[in-house]
């Protein structure tokens, strides 16, 4: 173990148990920080849903966000807000047209009702089949479509799992699979009544359910902010929104430049740094430099596990995804 003066402080090493009351600052390598950031696939974010939006629909949702400015969908994530501390704050993502590049941001979330139709299976006692021959898969007899739609249903169950989950009792739209707006409910044969009642599989067995109910979803509102028109502009625009700093244009104490080393050393997966609690003048240093100093609060205020993360930073001419775990 490398010890970094009397206060606890640790290396990578990792010689604080997982119980302790510590802080550990984490380095992830960004080997493509530009491309990171930057969406050019308009098709390639999934949907919320077991069954996914198809690619026409996911180009026209960009079309309209690029023509007006704006655009809502359901449980579909153009980018996303996540918890830093005890603040929200909207994950960089940026995406282009070919002309021009535009960031997206999160404006409206709310939650809203559907009335939509969900096919899943639940989970009964072996005996239960009341003498009817249950079906196994394949089902030849089902559209392509279909036995994805069955296979997706079966994961829900953890139909090759032991043990398989109990569904029935979930919420409406987390059970199996929910055809929404884009996945045509009248064109499934599973759906108002499923050509099989029981379906066998390994030492489970399911009945198919197929009902329609009140199923609640996420609707987002993004807009989008132009940038500018050029791929140097876009990485100018990262470096300096996203970037927090350049360790190599600050003044930083040998403290600072231990704990940044030893947080580093583990490339090119991850490395990470641990002390124990008060928090040491090097990582203070290092998290003002973060610009995260100033949102951690005193460890003994910390009744649960924090974290502080997405804080980009370039050391050593390298980029890095730091981010900061407060153990109580």
């Amino acid at each position: 173990m490398t010890t970094l003066g009397a206060m606890g402080v640790t290396s990578v090493a990792g010689c604080l148990s997982s119980g302790n009351s510590r802080f550990r600052l984490s380095a992830y390598p960004v080997e493509n920080p530009y491309e990171k950031f930057l969406r050019t696939d308009l098709t390639a974010q999934r949907a919320q849903f077991a069954i996914d939006y198809p690619d026409e629909y996911k180009r026209t949702v960009y079309e309209e966000l690029f023509a007006s400015g704006s655009v809502t969908v359901l449980n579909y994530e153009l980018t996303y807000e996540y918890e830093f501390g005890s603040e929200q704050r909207e994950q960089p993502q940026f995406t282009t047209d070919g002309d021009q590049y535009y960031r997206i941001h999160v404006d409206t979330v709310r939650t809203v009702e559907r009335d939509w139709w969900e096919f899943y299976l639940d989970l009964q006692d072996t005996e239960s089949s009341d003498g009817a021959d249950p079906a196994t898969v394949p089902i030849t007899s089902l559209s392509d479509r279909d036995q994805q739609i069955l296979e997706h249903a079966m994961e829900a169950a953890a139909a090759d799992r032991d043990p398989a989950i109990d569904v029935g009792d979930q919420d409406p739209g987390s059970r199996g699979v929910t055809y929404h707006d884009h996945l045509d409910a009248d064109k499934s044969d599973l759906v108002p009544s499923p050509p099989f009642e029981y379906l066998q599989h390994n030492d489970h067995l399911f009945q198919a359910r197929a009902e329609q109910d009140t199923i609640s979803v996420t609707e987002r509102t993004f807009t989008a902010e132009q940038i500018g028109d050029s791929q140097s502009e876009y990485e100018q625009h990262v470096h300096d929104t996203v970037l927090e700093v350049d360790f190599s244009t600050v003044s930083l104490s040998s403290k600072a430049t231990d704990v940044l080393d030893t947080a580093t050393d583990g490339r090119p997966v991850s490395g990470f740094y641990e002390e124990s609690p008060p928090m040491s003048d090097g990582l203070d240093v290092v998290l003002t430099q973060l610009n995260a100093a100033d949102h951690v609060r005193e460890h003994s205020e910390y009744a649960e596990y924090t974290t502080f993360p997405n804080l980009y930073a370039i050391y050593d001419e390298s980029w890095y995804e730091f981010e900061l775990a407060v153990y109580p």
